[in-house]
């Protein structure tokens, strides 16, 4: 599975705005708009688990005696509901509540499985574990610095990425702090980076956050070698150019 592949995903429809984290799962399996937010509240919200027998602190990697399931992952879950979706579990178990950072720093090494019982369900590799708890999940780009007057060649995109700016619209819909993004092509001739899209944000206060979650749901559309650039409204030289297109978002 990729880095986020989940089981039976659905048409996307806007969650509420104070939408669980298993309304969240739902939404992110079809639309990665929200896969940002998934991860956020991956960490801070209780997730559930059961047990076989009596805990045993001397079990290395799984004090708790968590079963397996048959293909070895470890089957964790949103809510105690959720373990007894479809009748697989039928009997009675010990039933335990942890917040989703210290659920994962337990299991270290392990491949877990959110909801695997239910119709949406989300399979958390160790690798991709890692760095949800290191902070790096959405980790796509470099930061760049261009020291010296470029000449580049910049307009609208003759394929314009519809279904990509529409995904990024609903995700800065979430950013109170978003007020405005713009998209173009651009090329600069002098740089060995062929054409590419490039993004400008008009957003209060500092932009690597919101930058970093637009950066990874537009990697979500483009091809993995593909490049996006992201600027910042009032701190690039290209900001007059943005102001005279039609923004794909206003907040």
């Amino acid at each position: 599975m990729g880095i986020f592949d989940f089981l039976k995903p659905k048409p996307a429809a806007s969650p509420a705005p104070a939408a669980t984290l298993e309304e969240l799962l739902a939404q992110a399996a079809a639309d990665p708009a929200y896969q940002p937010e998934f991860y956020r509240r991956l960490l801070l919200e209780s997730l559930f688990f059961y047990s076989t027998g009596t805990p045993d602190t001397t079990r290395e990697n799984n004090p708790m005696l968590i079963p397996y399931l048959t293909d070895g992952r470890v089957p964790i879950f949103t809510s105690p509901a959720r373990i007894f979706d479809k009748g697989i579990v039928t009997f009675a178990v010990a039933q335990y509540q942890m917040k989703g950072r210290d659920l994962l720093e337990m299991l270290p090494g392990k491949t877990l499985m959110l909801n695997p019982y239910s119709d949406f369900g989300k399979e958390l590799l160790p690798a991709e574990i890692a760095q949800i708890l290191a902070g790096t999940i959405l980790d796509t780009g470099t930061r760049l610095t261009v020291e010296k007057a470029t000449t580049v060649r910049i307009g609208q995109p003759a394929a314009y990425p519809t279904d990509m700016v529409q995904a990024l619209a609903r995700l800065l819909s979430q950013q109170p702090r978003a007020r405005a993004a713009y998209l173009a092509w651009i090329h600069d001739p002098a740089a060995p980076e062929p054409p590419h899209y490039i993004i400008c944000l008009d957003v209060e206060g500092e932009m690597r956050t919101i930058s970093q979650q637009v950066g990874f749901v537009a990697q979500q559309f483009i091809g993995k070698s593909d490049i996006i650039d992201i600027v910042q409204a009032d701190q690039s030289s290209l900001t007059d150019y943005f102001r005279q297109t039609k923004p794909f978002y206003e907040g």
